[in-house]
Order: C-alpha cells, then sequence, then structure tokens
C-alpha cells in the first residue's frame, strides 16, 4: 500500500507544475548537547560518550546544527562580501524559505535556494590545497566555478575568509554559501511494507537518494518523508541512490539502533532482482572477487584481485528472454560493497543491462568492462564527462538520454544549469527484493517490479485464456497452465483436459513428454499457472508441485494463491522454495483468475469426492 500522508503536509499533485509549501523545518532540531551515551567498561571506546540528539538517534561527534548559525557569522560576518546575506537568519530559514517541492509529472522537483555547506575536515582531506579538496570530490561544477567561489569570499575556513592557497587542518571546519538547485527525482510514490512501533520497511522508488548527500538535500528519502508525513525518520540500510526495493527507516533509537547491529553483524539476509545483458547461466553462480573504489567522486568501483576489499555475492537465473536478450536474475550479496552487485556482474560479462555505469559502451567501450581492467585514467575521464557535455547511455539505450550542461544560466547566481534527467538517469533495474533475518524472526519482501515481469505477462495471459476453456464445475477449479522454455511455448494444459481428473500443470507436463517423447523439460524452462501448483490431492494422484519437482524447473510463475475452499493449507510454496524452485507471483490477474477458476461454483458448492 502507499503511505497516506498527513492532510496538513500533502502535497498537491497537479497535472501542470504546481509550487507547493516549503519542506517542513525539522521537529525540535537535535543539539550536540542534548544527551550522550557512555560504551561499555572496557570497550575501544570507553570514556568517550556517544553523542544523541533530542530525539534519541546517535549523531557524529562533530554535529552542526544548522538551526542556531547563521551563514552571516559563518561567512566572516561584517568582514563578508556577499551581500545576499542576512544578520540573524539561521541556515536552516534561509534554505527552507527558498526550497519547495513542485511535482511536474514524472519529476518531483525543488525550487532553488541558498545553502551554506558545513563541513568539519575529512581525514583524506588533511593538510590538503582547499581548492584541491574541492575539485578532487566533488564532480558538480569545475575548478573555475570553485576558484570563483573562494576568490568571491563565499567559501571560509573557521569563519575565516579562504583563498587559492589555503591548507585545510585537521579540526578546521569549512563553510560554502552556494544558490542550489538540485536534480529532479522521479516522482514515483513511496509504498509501505510494513510499520510498527520502531521500523517502518517501503519500497523505494528508484531514482531517489536516501539522504541528504552531494547535490541532493530535499528530493531524498528522508527530507520527503520528513515533509510529507511529519515524520523524523533514520535509515537503517541503505541503498544507491538508482537502487528501487526494501529499505528500512527507524522510527525510534531502539529500532534503528538494532537493526543496524544486525546488517553490521551479517545476520541478515538479502535478495536482490536484477535484469541483466545476454543468457544467464541456468546454474547457480558464486562470484568471490575482491571490489576496490577506484574514485570516490565518481562512485566508480571495480574489481582488484590485489588492493580490493573481499567480496562475494551469489546469483542464480529467474528467467530468460531472448527477444531482449536479457535475463532476469536473483543475486544474494554475502558481502557489503558499495555498487558491489553491479560490479560483480560487469565482470563476469553480465552487467545490468540499463547501468548507466557499468553497462555504458562510451565509458567502457565494447566488452563492458568484463574481467579485469587495468587502465583505468581513460575511464575515470570518460565519466566524468557523463553528465555534463555527454548524456548518459546504457546497453539497453545506447542513445544518450539523460541530463547535462544546458547552456542556460540561472540569474541569480550566473551559474549553468543542468537539463532534466532522462530514463538512464533514474531508472536502474536492480531491486531490493526481500530481507530476513538469520534466525527467521522477520521476513519481508516487496512484489517484483514491472521491468522483471513485463516480458512474462503474455505466458500468463495464454495461462489464462487455457483457463477459460475448461467450463464451468461446481467441484473444482477452473486452472491454465503454459510450459515455457527461453521464449518458446512448449506445451500448454488446462484443467481435466486428459481423461482422469487432471490438472492443468499436469496436462501441460503429459503433452509435452509425449510430444517429445522424453521425461524430462529442456534445462531453463519456466511454468505459467493461473493458480498456484496443488501440495495434495483428494483423489490420491500426485499433487502438482510434486510433478513439478521432479523435473529441472526452476521459477514457477502464478497468477493467484488458491482459495482454502477445497484443501486447507496448501504448503506448495514452502515446498517449492525448500527445494530451489523460486516462486514468483505476476500480479494484476487475481481477479480474473479467481473468477475462471469458480466459474459455477455459485449454483451449489458441494465437497468434492474427488478433487
Amino acid at each position: 500500500m502507499v503511505l497516506k500522508p498527513k492532510p496538513v503536509f500533502q502535497l498537491r499533485t497537479m497535472t501542470t507544475r504546481s509550487r507547493s509549501s516549503s519542506p517542513k523545518p525539522e521537529n525540535s532540531a537535535p543539539s550536540v548537547q542534548e544527551k550522550t551515551e557512555s560504551p561499555p567498561p572496557g570497550s575501544k571506546r570507553a570514556g568517550t560518550p556517544k553523542l544523541r540528539d533530542a530525539l534519541g538517534f546517535r549523531m557524529k561527534r562533530q554535529a552542526i546544527d544548522r538551526t542556531t548559525l547563521t551563514a552571516y557569522d559563518q561567512l566572516g560576518g561584517e568582514n563578508s562580501t556577499d551581500t545576499t546575506l542576512e544578520k540573524g537568519k539561521t541556515i536552516h530559514e534561509e534554505e527552507t524559505e527558498g526550497a519547495g517541492y513542485v511535482l511536474d509529472g514524472r519529476l518531483r522537483r525543488v525550487s532553488p535556494y541558498f545553502f551554506t555547506y558545513l563541513t568539519y575536515c575529512k581525514l583524506r582531506w588533511r593538510d590538503r590545497k582547499l581548492i584541491d579538496i574541492f575539485c578532487d570530490e566533488f564532480r558538480d561544477r569545475d575548478q573555475d566555478f570553485y576558484k570563483a567561489a573562494i576568490s568571491e569570499g563565499s567559501v571560509t575556513l573557521n569563519r575565516k575568509p579562504a583563498n587559492i592557497d589555503s591548507i585545510v587542518r585537521n579540526g578546521d571546519l569549512i563553510s560554502h554559501r552556494c544558490h542550489r538547485h538540485e536534480p529532479a527525482v522521479s516522482s514515483r510514490p513511496i509504498k509501505i511494507v510494513h510499520e510498527d512501533d520502531d521500523v517502518i520497511a517501503i519500497d523505494k522508488p528508484s531514482g531517489i537518494p536516501v539522504h541528504p548527500v552531494g547535490r541532493y538535500r530535499y528530493n531524498t528519502i528522508t527530507k520527503i518523508f520528513q515533509h510529507e508525513f511529519g515524520r523524523v525518520v533514520h535509515p537503517c540500510n541503505r541503498l544507491d541512490r538508482l537502487t528501487s526495493g526494501l529499505m528500512f527507516l527507524g522510527k525510534t533509537p531502539k529500532g534503528a539502533d538494532k537493526f543496524v547491529q544486525q546488517i553490521k553483524d551479517r545476520t541478515v539476509r538479502k535478495e536482490y532482482i536484477a535484469r541483466v545483458i545476454g543468457k544467464f547461466p541456468c546454474e547457480e553462480i558464486t562470484v568471490e572477487v575482491p571490489i576496490k573504489t577506484v574514485s570516490p567522486k565518481h562512485t566508480l568501483n571495480m574489481v582488484d584481485p590485489k588492493n580490493g576489499k573481499e567480496a562475494k555475492t551469489k546469483f542464480k537465473r529467474i528467467s530468460y528472454d531472448p527477444a531482449s536478450n536479457t535475463s532476469i536474475v536473483k543475486c544474494y550479496p554475502l558481502t557489503g560493497r558499495t555498487h558491489q552487485i553491479r560490479v560483480h556482474l560487469q565482470h563476469i560479462g553480465h552487467a545490468i543491462a540499463n547501468d548507466p555505469i557499468y553497462s555504458n559502451a562510451y565509458v567502457w567501450g565494447k566488452d563492458l568492462g568484463k574481467g579485469i581492467v587495468e587502465d583505468t585514467q581513460d575511464i575515470i575521464t570518460r565519466l566524468d564527462r557523463m553528465g555534463k557535455d555527454v548524456a548518459a547511455s546504457t546497453w539497453i539505450h545506447p542513445q544518450g538520454d539523460g541530463e547535462i550542461l544546458s547552456g542556460s544560466k540561472c540569474e541569480i547566481c550566473d551559474v549553468e544549469l543542468y537539463t532534466d534527467p532522462g530514463p538512464n538517469d533514474l531508472d536502474l533495474w536492480l531491486h531490493a527484493y526481500l530481507y530476513e533475518s538469520a534466525d527467521n524472526s522477520w521476513s519481508y519482501k516487496t512484489e517484483y517490479p514491472e521491468w522483471a515481469l513485463a516480458s512474462h505477462r503474455p505466458f500468463m495471459e495464454l495461462a489464462l485464456s487455457e483457463a477459460e476453456k475448461c467450463g464451468e464445475t461446481q467441484t473444482q477449479f477452473n486452472v491454465g497452465a503454459v510450459l515455457v522454455h527461453e521464449g518458446e511455448v512448449l506445451a500448454t494444459g488446462h484443467s481435466r483436459e486428459l481423461p482422469g481428473n487432471t490438472h492443468a500443470e499436469q496436462c501441460a507436463l503429459e503433452k509435452y513428454f509425449k510430444a517429445s517423447n522424453s521425461t524430462e523439460v529442456p534445462e531453463g524452462t519456466v511454468i505459467y499457472t493461473t493458480m498456484e501448483p496443488c501440495s495434495f490431492r483428494l483423489s490420491g494422484n500426485e499433487p502438482c508441485v510434486q510433478r513439478i519437482l521432479k523435473t529441472c524447473i526452476k521459477t514457477c510463475f502464478v497468477g493467484v494463491i488458491e482459495p482454502d475452499t477445497f484443501v486447507k493449507d496448501n504448503s506448495s510454496l514452502r515446498q517449492l522454495s525448500d527445494n530451489g524452485v523460486d516462486y514468483v507471483h505476476i500480479g494484476g490477474y487475481e481477479e480474473k483468475c479467481l473468477e475462471i477458476a469458480t466459474r459455477g461454483h455459485e449454483k451449489g458448492l458441494k465437497r468434492p469426492k474427488d478433487v
């Protein structure tokens, strides 16, 4: 279901562009002195209390309270050359007065606003020139922009004007005020999967960052929640901006800390779904090669057996679609490196088909980075042009269709503006599908995304047309089934098609075995059935789930769960899963499947003697 916002915070969605209210100010903003928590005696940090905000969430020790600091003071006060500064107005007041959400069709925009970056010196910045840090860490603008910002007095070190030769030391506070233009993100809704007193589990849309980072602040999951639902939430797990799917938001310190600790302890099992290039092997594959972050500025990660960190991912094919030459693959990350699934898939030659980094021929060449890539400088150089003068392209969308510098400039700050993001900037066929605890105390999952189901719908609709052939019955269900191997229909079947009170799956299998003079289906075959396979037959006939398990079928697509009209507690889902067969629900057909399945039942349902 979709989260229903409180009316007072609800954004107005209009067919034409409309301005909503400014983002909601943070409630009872935390202060670094609010609350502390001491580590257990004997620990490495014993005696160093952990900082917590007013709501109890952990904070970094060098926290910055934007609701009390002013840009005027941070940028030198009376000595500042910035004439737009207002004395007494806090940084938070300034940005929230300017920022406002705009829903514009497929995009969510934030109107430009003045923003003051405040950050303490990071370890990797120590004893380096300020201008070099800006150029190496932030690819949004070029060196001339940062030189001008420093020269104009928009950048300070410890509230004193910086210069081109300024060196950043340990503990220094860097301030930079600018007129901020956030990129647009997807306007797709955030769906709730589960909510309790401590945690909200959501289905995150692709194309939205989890929390403020880089060019994004208000166009993030946490800020959208705060604005629309009046809730301050903290992410327990993080997904890449482009990755969709299951993520958890802590409502309370207890809930957030407990969940984060489970992830750190690697006691959470994760399943992701990806759509990749080419025909993925039928057998399960484990990739165990180290990964290294080659360029933090570009978030570029690559396989590096010598200097990388350990990384391990298992992959299993769900299906292959020859029409698009793509495969749907289950991914099981056993470690948690940045871009791990994406990099490992690229490494084995099956990159995610619409990955703007790892399936980009402009960046990697025709082999798309398969195997070990030694020369990284050319890759970084080409990647640096993406989003500036070269639009992102992917294997599935090779034409450049994405954000680039437009040539137009902002009338207020004279900065060159970007075009709107395109499909290559907003979507990635990688979805966090399932998270569950190692002790089975909890388990949450989402529906499959449409990009993983679209090629399967014609076969489910064929199964429905088979079910239509059954006719009315008062004592049985009417079901249709289809066997498919890599896009080719091997056989169809419907309930009672063959003599002997036969079921749809049974009919399809027996028809194929007879036609092929075989007792097995080709490796990679999948089955579609309008209702989940039976796990028990009152007649004593072999249940359909057992017939499927006797074959090499590894994926079963289902239209609807079987009602308990005739047999209680159908265990087919558990049996299939326990035996390594993926059970995929194709949504949208439930009503039709049930209507066909129960035709005739309204005329007087009787308990059958032979089902």
